[in-house]
């Protein structure tokens, strides 16, 4: 590893801990845990995360979910039908990783199957699930974004997969997100939307505006006329190394480049 693409001082960890945190199992405990100040500052996270993705277009209606992993068996999501953009503290839910609900006045959301999967199959602590609508203009069509073009989208989603389309919030969905995140922290989901793994909620909600951002500029770039240019392989290495660098995962066996086509024409190669 080249030593200037070590991060010094490290990054900041703003994960909850919850393999140090208590492990509650009983009422009381729950409850306790529930309304605890450090579970309550996650619960505020969440609120904050679901105004941001409902600010920038990426829930209409109760669209959208969220959760934080808080414990060996437990998980805060968001409710279902409600606005992601006007959450409360009250309105979060908790429950264990089997999507069974263990706390909260409202119903959780159906889809924590799918979050619960993602963090079992690539052990992310926070999931976010919205629908940008960028993203979604390429989901609609059956369509990734190609890599090798921007270091930033290289650098923080590596290469988007396509998970098949199954009935959200079931099982099927669940096992076909859960195979596609061991690929990348962002997921599309075939005639759905995305969905984020990240070491901590914010860092998810980040993913997916990166992810949006890089699909927006792609579809302005397509009415140029012109093939877009894809950098050469060395290029794309250091992206992957600057990836790992930053604690991201990379799977070693994966090709350089997942697509040469796109918007019907074969892209132009850089030399470096």
């Amino acid at each position: 590893m080249d030593k200037k693409l070590y991060i010094n001082p490290p990054l900041v960890n703003r994960a909850y801990d919850w393999k140090k945190g208590p492990q509650p199992k009983t009422r009381a405990q729950l409850d306790k845990f529930f309304k605890s100040a450090p579970i309550n500052a996650v619960k505020d996270a969440i609120c904050e995360m679901g105004r941001r993705i409902y600010a920038k277009g990426y829930t209409d209606g109760n669209g959208g979910n969220i959760s934080v992993r808080v414990g060996e068996d437990l998980v805060l999501c968001t409710p279902t039908l409600c606005c992601k953009g006007y959450m409360k503290r009250e309105d979060i839910c908790l429950v264990d990783m089997n999507a069974g609900q263990l706390c909260g006045y409202r119903p959780r959301t159906s889809e924590v199957r799918v979050h619960i999967a993602m963090m079992k199959a690539a052990g992310w602590n926070a999931c976010v699930h919205c629908h940008p609508p960028h993203c979604n203009a390429f989901i609609f069509a059956g369509q990734v974004p190609p890599n090798g073009i921007n270091p930033e989208a290289d650098i923080f989603l590596n290469q988007v997969p396509l998970a098949p389309y199954a009935t959200p919030g079931g099982e099927e969905i669940a096992a076909t997100v859960a195979e596609a995140s061991k690929k990348s922290n962002v997921v599309f989901m075939e005639n759905h939307g995305i969905l984020c793994g990240a070491r901590d909620v914010e860092e998810a909600e980040w993913f997916a505006e990166n992810a949006d951002a890089y699909c927006q500029v792609l579809l302005l770039a397509s009415g140029h006329g012109a093939p877009l240019q894809q950098v050469g392989p060395k290029s794309v290495k250091d992206f992957l190394a600057i990836r790992k660098a930053m604690g991201l995962p990379v799977d070693d066996k994966q090709p350089l480049y997942n697509t040469r086509r796109f918007h019907g024409y074969k892209m132009r190669q850089a030399s470096k």
